[in-house]
């Protein structure tokens, strides 16, 4: 029954940090994106 609890205290964090980091990828490319890198180029 510990082990539960302790899943739903981490569970949390890790699926925002999981959110945080997929945030900074180019769904299109799948590379990291750069700062200056907001608005997608014109194809």
């Amino acid at each position: 029954m510990n082990l539960l609890w302790i899943f739903a205290a981490v569970a949390p964090l890790a699926v925002a940090s999981l959110v945080a980091f997929a945030a900074h990828i180019d769904p299109l490319s799948g590379h990291w994106r750069t700062r200056g890198s907001k608005e997608r180029p014109a194809a």
